[in-house]
């Protein structure tokens, strides 16, 4: 392997990474962190400066005594060199990877165990150009030399010196070339031959002016390569950037570019130097130079030199072996950060695992995949560039040389204290932080520092949720593990963070991932800002609390807040506080004011050191003061007089300096002072920080077209405001607070929000918006990323208009008649472009966080109108009800449709409108159709259903426990020792998981991957993505089991018993590996515990004996210790002879923080134990029988002996939601998030989706109180809501369904037995036809074509046969036909076209009976032994033969005696043979699959019935709503007339087959199925290239395993599906 090594110095630049270049020789691994573009920049800067002979001739180089000088004053040092004070603030422990700065030239130097690999332990070799001993007498060259060459040449390794370097000193330890640390090099075994150049060019930017640049330079590398005296002989070679391309692009060159192996760029800024621009301008008022450099010019970031550079170097290098195994992770962010910086971290290459190639097969794609599911979408890097960029060189220093910061950072254990940094606001805390990034990165290469700024005016930034995972992001780019797992977990759950409170991503990420790895280094988190985080006191719980494998030092900023203070105080063992004072910053404040003053000043000392000392007399240690009052005087830098005026009205802090700014605002003009006002307004109001085009383009709409809005905003908002990368900014977070006092009424916080407000509603409110989304959907080369992108730039303001106006409408002024008039035109009028364009941008969750800020105005507007003594006209006649149901109507819109809506944006119009309850206000105003558009009759509610989904149990079993996970729920049935996993997107059974024995338990760990299940005899632990067992041991005692849940890690199980004994197991060993008993073994009760609950953190255990009160153990204590013991306040009035009866205690629930629990006793409410403190709140009017606790611990959920659920908001009890049900409730859950309730009720679970429980998400709203994680909604809204919904569990389900041939009427079958006859065009019922028993379901339907016979079976075996006739208008005969019992269940009725005979099919038999005349007579029967996975149908060509249809042949059979006619086999396609399987597993192409495993479901006709279609699927999964292995079939010719014997053949429709959920049948000659996402769709049978085609959805509440089968349709295209008892009828959903 090769390297070619660059360095950029620091003299005026920002600040690189010197200690790594000089003492601390860079790994191999670290060295791979550049990649193909930045290379490019990387080279062809640091390789910039040539032709040195012209350089020489203009003047050289100044003296190395002038260049010291200089270094001194300016504090600028080479990329090699560190400072003294770096130096000196490196630990003891660290100092081994740094050279001393006076090497004597012949001791041998032991390494670093870090550098071992590469120097080991070496001697100063031979020179080659000089006889001395000495490494100081070595010579700086200009041009291509040779230092060292050994008697083989493999390899050539040239070092090229970057700006302000130089041959020799940048390579060497302090700039004493004694210490030219390449040449150690030369004795290690990996280069031993290995020949080692420099190539030398005066890269001095102090001396006088030249015109040559970058290309310049690399011309004259090339050319000395070309004429090198030496043989550039055939083998490896290894040269840099810009001269590469040059070399590569010349054909004189190429032979020896070809030979190029690899380049390496170390502390190379990739994308620019910010300071460029700065440093040419100090160059042009500095003695040393007479004008620019044009090459330092090409430095700054916006050249276009570099940009061209990158280009062409990532189209040449495709031939180098680039170290490409670890990338910058900054590929695949929004905007890659300034390459001023090391790269944060690197991502492997390689694929992450089987099945996940294709999707990781690169870095670019696993980084893309990580933010995807993290949810990070702002660039890292960037901000810690731009903190950086504001300290200056030199700065910071003395922190790292506090005692506390260098115990801090010593500390070895993996409880490291907490160091938190307090400091007044505007005092450097920022800077610090950011310096100590650095610093970490500094002095130990292979550290991980992980980093977070938290901002206060950006509301995602200022969530602890976006914290963690940004810190997860970080520690994923990094280590594989963490990688792995976070992909493993998103393929096994599908789960994502972006939108999941900061709980759930601590405990699912750090507890269940991070935590867990033993990582081979330390880690180290900066938390910058703590104060302005959404949360700080449940962040600073998160970590005091955390156990991690590996030792993690954090690092805190923040000002002393009550919160900090607090924990602080309570934490005062765990943590290192150190107070920042303004004697600790004073000599850097002191540094920046003489550097700006001596600027500006340079030529009157008396004067500057006048300035100086005044504004430093006053700065009081705060650099925003310092910054501004620069900013303020600097104009009046003209006579002393003047600077002496200045300095005497500059205030002293930063309110009076504020109000100054402010007052310099409001003297201005009207128009100026009106135009800084809207300006401010927007930028204090904003929910995030805009960028100066969205600026505009808000702006434009009052004042027009800017000329330069950037220069505007500098000129007349007097300091207040900043333009950083494009972004508009306040100074500083104390700035808004100052901006928003009432006191100066500058700017009212109600009616600034509504003029955003406003101006988001009007700019949506336009019809072109609608033209713009459709056209941009009819472009298939655009992915929705690009749509957000290409609205980006062509409508700026449109993304943050779309996304935020109704947080600034929660905020607005309550009584404005104008914003209730935006309110309504945009509702009434573009609601459903603005819906579109969401779908559009798949940002569903804005619908979610627009509903919850229009119910808090809403709530806003009802409580100002309620508090008022005499409200105004406006909050009187304000009706806030429509708008509360548009909130509540778009979330229902993502629950029910938005995987439609993402599917297809445009169904918003015509679809989903008509499918929403009538009473709703989308359905309201827009469900309406026109003639001959979709329509939905037959649903009698006219409200949104709470109920989501019902699922049965097995065989009618009770389910005894329910289970809920972010990606499943699963359902236990105790007596089956059985548990089914169901998915919580769509209801749907995915498999089910056998125990095999009686089933008490079952538990799920963490990240939701694993489930427990705890039997008599056996424990077992299975996969949950695939339902394979992968652990279990047999139960080591007779006890009965009583908890059980995860260990600390995966691989442990702990089980709390029947004896009071609580024992950890290996699940791998079966092991015990711990016991803790919550009772003395020789007081054992026979009667045992009446439950025990494990606590969240796994630290205690609650157990209730039966008579006995409640107690809480310890289990990281001692096993003789003294419980907590809770006795209620009744309870201790009783007698001593009393004792023994206490109340019975049911149910125990544990808050979140393990602190308290929530006791349901028997009859006589709730007590809320908080047993660290021994306090105990009483709820006695709350009567339950079931009780659980959310996991965010917001709302506590009881059920009542009657079935009624209740729940309850925390920590007042108020009562939010009531929900009638009849059935007892056995089992009740909360769903993760907390917004779904699962209840089983016999052998049903209820899955119910209530709206009242959705709540803010983790983003940081303005109003939500920081002492609550996104609270629930009673958290904001401080008065009880309730919600009553009340759902009939008696009203029978349709069991079976059948519609008429003239699309009037349909006839359902129902589950308590009775057949009646619906009307199609409302769904009312006309008659009830008859009934079977009333314990009886119908399982089998058939109306006759002409409708004048009816025959159904019920589950009992039961058959009866009724003849109708219609009487016109909905009135209906009936006659008399046969009853009749079989002894199979009835599979199937077929009529006879004259409808004078009919089938009746059964399990094991069919049978023909006559049912025309008087006399209703059995024909004839056949029995087989077995079904066969037949299914039967007319003939389509021969109305006196039916066919028997299975999965291998056709037989056809005369109706009048069920005599076989004829029988032809299916000719076995392609896939056949592919799925054909001997019973071992192993593939067979002469057997086709055993009778039985496959079966028949659908078998449907052309209307000239020469095609059919078959759907067959493995027996037994008719109910399941996406069988596996479901097969289709289309037979384009048939035909019974011959006697042909041959294979009927038929086609394998695979690629349909793998789109079905079920096919429906075949219309108008287009196959009508239900796709995998239940859209019903039709495909072409007769065209060249057969085409599917969507119409229209099924809701997904609709969906159930039995409704999906009993979707049908007529032969007018209109579609029954059943739902809740009722039918729904789709009109016109299918055209043509």
């Amino acid at each position: 392997m090769a390297f070619s090594c660059h360095s950029l110095p620091v003299g005026g630049l920002p600040p690189t990474i010197e200690p790594h270049l000089a003492g601390s020789n860079t790994s191999p691994a670290q060295s791979e962190r550049s990649r193909n573009a930045e290379n490019s920049l990387l080279a062809q800067r640091d390789s910039n400066e040539t032709l040195s002979e012209h350089v020489d001739d203009t003047g050289g180089s100044p003296s190395p005594e002038t260049q010291l000088q200089h270094h001194a004053r300016t504090h600028g040092r080479t990329g090699s060199e560190p400072s003294e004070q770096l130096l000196s603030s490196i630990p003891l422990h660290l100092r081994s990877h740094h050279r001393p700065a006076q090497l004597p030239p012949l001791i041998k130097r032991n390494v670093s165990d870090a550098n071992s690999h590469l120097l080991g332990t070496l001697e100063r070799p031979s020179l080659l150009h000089q006889e001395s001993d000495e490494l100081s007498d070595l010579v700086e060259t200009r041009g291509l030399s040779v230092l060292y060459r050994p008697s083989k040449v493999d390899l050539d390794l040239v070092f090229i010196h970057g700006l302000g370097g130089s041959s020799l000193k940048t390579w060497s330890f302090a700039r004493h070339t004694e210490n030219f640390w390449p040449l150690w090099l030369s004795q290690d075994p990996e280069f031993i031959a290995t020949r080692i150049l420099t190539f030398g060019y005066n890269a001095d930017f102090r001396g006088p002016s030249t015109i040559l640049n970058i290309t310049d330079f690399a011309k004259d590398l090339v050319s000395r390569m070309l004429t090198f005296e030496e043989e550039i002989e055939d083998g490896p070679r290894i040269r840099m950037g810009q001269a590469y391309i040059l070399g590569r692009q010349d054909p004189m060159c190429s032979k020896v570019f070809e030979q190029v192996r690899g380049i390496v760029f170390l502390a190379t800024p990739h994308g620019g130097a910010s300071d460029a621009k700065l440093l040419n301008s100090i160059l042009e008022a500095s003695p040393f130079s007479t004008t620019r450099k044009e090459y330092v010019a090409q430095l700054e970031p916006t050249s276009h030199m570099l940009q061209d550079i990158n280009d062409q170097f990532s189209k040449t290098c495709g031939v180098l072996k680039m170290m490409r195994s670890k990338i910058d992770f900054a590929a695949g962010l929004p905007s890659a950060p300034p390459a001023s910086q090391r790269p944060l971290s690197t991502v492997s290459v390689r694929s992450t695992r089987d099945g996940a190639g294709e999707r990781r097969s690169s870095a670019a794609e696993a980084t893309k995949e990580l933010q995807e599911i993290l949810g990070i979408s702002y660039s890292l890097e960037s901000e810690l560039n731009a903190r950086i960029a504001q300290k200056m060189e030199g700065s910071c220093h003395w922190f790292s040389r506090k005692q506390s910061f260098q115990d801090w950072f010593e500390r070895a254990g993996i409880n490291a204290p907490i160091f938190i940094l307090t400091a007044p606001p505007a005092a450097g805390k920022s800077t610090l932080a950011s310096y100590v990034i650095q610093w970490i990165r500094d002095v130990s290469f292979d550290t991980a520092c992980q980093y977070f700024f938290f901002v206060s005016d950006h509301q995602v930034k200022r969530t602890v949720s976006y914290c963690l995972r940004v810190i997860a992001f970080q520690l994923a780019l990094r280590y594989d593990a963490v990688r792995e797992a976070l992909f493993r977990l998103k393929d096994e759950t599908n789960a994502t963070f972006e939108r999941q409170s900061s709980k759930d991503v601590w405990e699912k990420i750090f507890q269940g991932i991070v935590f867990r790895i033993p990582f081979k280094e330390d880690i180290f988190w900066v938390l910058d800002a703590l104060d302005e985080s959404d949360t700080p006191s449940i962040l600073c719980e998160m970590l005091i609390r955390s156990r991690s494998m590996t030792p993690i030092k954090i690092l805190v900023t923040s000002r002393e807040t009550r919160d900090v203070s607090n924990f602080i105080h309570n934490a005062k063992d765990k943590v290192i506080h150190e107070a920042l004072t303004p004697a600790d910053t004073y000599e850097d404040i002191k540094e920046c004011v003489s550097a700006t003053v001596r600027a500006n000043l340079p030529q009157d000392r008396e004067s500057r050191d006048e300035v100086i000392d005044q504004i430093l007399i006053k700065a009081n240690g705060s650099f925003l003061w310092v910054r501004l009052t620069l900013d303020t005087i600097r104009e009046s830098w003209h006579t002393q007089e003047d600077i002496r005026k200045a300095l005497r009205d500059v205030p002293e802090g930063m309110e009076p300096l504020y109000a100054g700014m402010l007052g310099h605002i409001t003297q201005q003009n009207p128009s100026k002072r009106a135009m800084a006002r809207e300006i401010l307004t927007w930028i204090v109001c904003s929910y995030r920080p805009l960028g100066l085009f969205e600026l505009e383009a808000a702006l434009t709409t009052t004042f027009g077209e800017f000329l330069s809005l950037e220069d505007t905003i500098s000129e007349i908002c007097g300091h207040f405001v900043r333009v950083t990368d494009g972004k508009v900014t306040l100074v500083h977070a104390t700035a808004r607070d100052f901006l928003l006092n009432q006191s100066n009424g500058f700017i009212e916080k109600h009616e600034g929000h509504q003029k955003l407000a406003l101006a988001c509603l009007r700019y949506l409110s336009d019809d072109n918006w609608r033209h713009i989304f459709a056209l941009s959907l009819r472009n298939p080369k655009m992915t929705k990323p690009t749509h957000s992108s290409r609205y980006g730039d062509q409508h700026p303001f449109l993304i943050y208009a779309t996304q935020h106006w109704a947080y600034h409408v929660k905020n607005a002024v309550c009584n404005s008649d104008e914003l209730w008039d935006a309110l309504d035109t945009f509702v009434h009028g573009y609601i459903l472009v603005w819906i579109h364009g969401i779908a559009i941008s798949s940002s569903l969750q804005t619908l979610v966080r627009t509903a919850q800020d229009l119910r808090y105005f809403c709530h806003r507007h009802a409580r100002e109108r309620a508090i008022i003594a005499d409200p105004p006209i406006s909050l009187k006649t304000h009706d806030t009800h429509w708008l509360r149901s548009w909130a509540t109507d778009l979330i229902r819109i993502v629950r029910k449709f938005g995987r439609v809506l993402l599917q297809n944006p445009l169904s918003i119009y015509r679809l989903i409108p008509v499918f929403c309850p009538s009473k709703s206000q989308i359905g309201m105003v827009y469900g309406r159709t026109p003639d001959f558009g979709v329509s939905v009759a037959g649903i009698s509610s006219s409200w949104w259903d709470d109920c989501m989904a019902r699922v049965n149990g097995v065989e009618d079993e009770t389910i005894s426990r329910v289970f809920p996970t972010e990606s499943y729920f699963i359902t236990l049935v105790s007596t089956k020792g059985k548990a089914i996993v169901w998915s919580s997107e769509t209801c749907a059974e995915l498999r089910s998981i056998h125990h095999n024995e009686y089933t008490t338990h079952m538990a799920v760990n963490k990240l939701g991957t694993m489930l427990a299940t705890a039997g008599v005899r056996t424990v077992r632990v299975w996969e949950l993505s695939s339902g394979k067992e992968i652990g279990g041991f047999p139960q080591n005692s007779e006890a009965k089991t009583m908890t059980l849940t995860f260990g600390h890690s995966d691989g442990s199980l702990i089980i709390g018993r029947e004896d009071f004994s609580v024992q950890t197991y290996d699940i791998s060993s079966g092991l015990v590996t711990l016991t803790f008993w919550t009772r003395p073994q020789q007081n054992f009760d026979m009667n045992g515990p009446r439950f025990m609950t494990i606590s969240p953190d796994l630290m205690k255990i609650a157990v209730a004996e039966r008579g006995k009160p409640v107690f809480v153990w310890d289990m990281e204590l001692f096993q003789d210790q003294q419980p907590w013991r809770c006795v209620r306040h009744t309870d201790r009035l009783r007698s001593i002879n009393e004792q023994e009866a206490w109340t019975a205690s049911e149910v125990v629930c544990w808050h979140p923080d393990g602190t308290s629990i929530f006791i349901l006793y028997q009859g006589s409410g709730i007590v809320h134990w908080n047993f660290t403190e021994d306090t105990q709140k009483e709820y006695s009017h709350i009567e339950g029988r079931e009780m659980v606790l959310s996991k965010d611990g917001n709302f506590l959920l009881t059920s009542d002996p009657s079935g009624t659920l209740y729940v309850w908001a925390l920590p007042r009890f108020n009562l939010i939601y009531k929900l009638f049900y009849e059935d007892i409730v056995r089992d009740i859950a909360f769903s993760p998030d907390g917004q779904r309730i699962y209840d089983s009720r016999g052998a049903i679970c209820n899955v119910w989706e209530p709206d009242i429980l959705i709540r803010q998400d983790d983003s940081g709203r303005d109003d939500v109180s920081s002492n609550h994680d996104s609270g629930a909604e009673s958290s904001i809204l401080s008065d009880p809501i309730t919600h009553i919904s009340q759902n009939d569990s008696t009203v029978s389900q349709i069991t079976a369904l059948v519609c008429d041939s003239e699309d009037e009427y349909y006839c359902g079958g129902r589950d308590d037995g009775s057949v009646a006859i619906h009307s199609a065009k409302d769904g009312i019922k006309l008659r009830k036809v008859y009934n079977h028993s009333s314990m009886a379901s119908i399982v089998a339907l058939e109306w006759s074509k002409s409708g004048k016979f009816i025959i159904s079976g019920d589950d009992a075996g039961r058959i009866i046969c009724k003849r109708l006739e219609s009487k016109g208008k909905g009135i209906w005969a009936v006659f008399p036909g046969f009853d009749i019992r079989v002894n199979d269940l009835v599979r199937q009725f077929v009529f006879h076209p004259n409808e004078g005979s009919l089938l009746i099919s059964t399990e094991s038999s069919d049978r023909i009976w006559r049912i025309r005349g008087k006399t209703k007579t059995e024909i004839c029967r056949k029995s087989w032994p077995s079904s066969m996975g037949r299914r039967w149908s007319l003939c389509p060509d021969n109305p006196n033969m039916l066919l028997w249809i299975d999965p291998h042949k056709i037989d056809t059979f005369r109706w009048e005696d069920l005599e076989l006619h004829q029988s032809q086999s299916f000719n076995p396609t392609p896939a056949d043979e592919r799925e054909l399987e001997t019973e071992a597993g192993r593939p067979s192409l002469n057997r086709t699959p055993s009778s039985g495993t496959e079966s028949v479901r659908c078998i449907s006709a052309t209307r000239n019935g020469r095609q059919l279609i078959i759907e067959t699927v493995p027996t037994g999964s008719f109910s399941s709503l996406a069988p596996r292995n479901t097969r289709v079939h289309h037979i384009p010719t048939f035909s019974t007339t011959s006697r042909n014997t041959d294979a009927v053949r038929r086609v394998a429709l695979t690629d349909l087959a793998q789109q079905t959920s079920r096919v429906l049948g075949i219309f108008n000659d287009r196959t009508l199925f239900l796709d995998t996402t239940f859209w019903v769709c039709t495909w072409e049978l007769t065209g060249l290239v057969p085409a599917i085609k969507r119409h229209f959805f099924l809701p997904r509440d609709w969906i159930s395993p039995t409704s999906l089968q009993l979707v049908t349709y007529n032969e007018h295209g209109t579609v029954f599906c059943p739902r809740n008892g009722e039918v729904a009828i789709v009109k016109n959903g299918i055209k043509t």
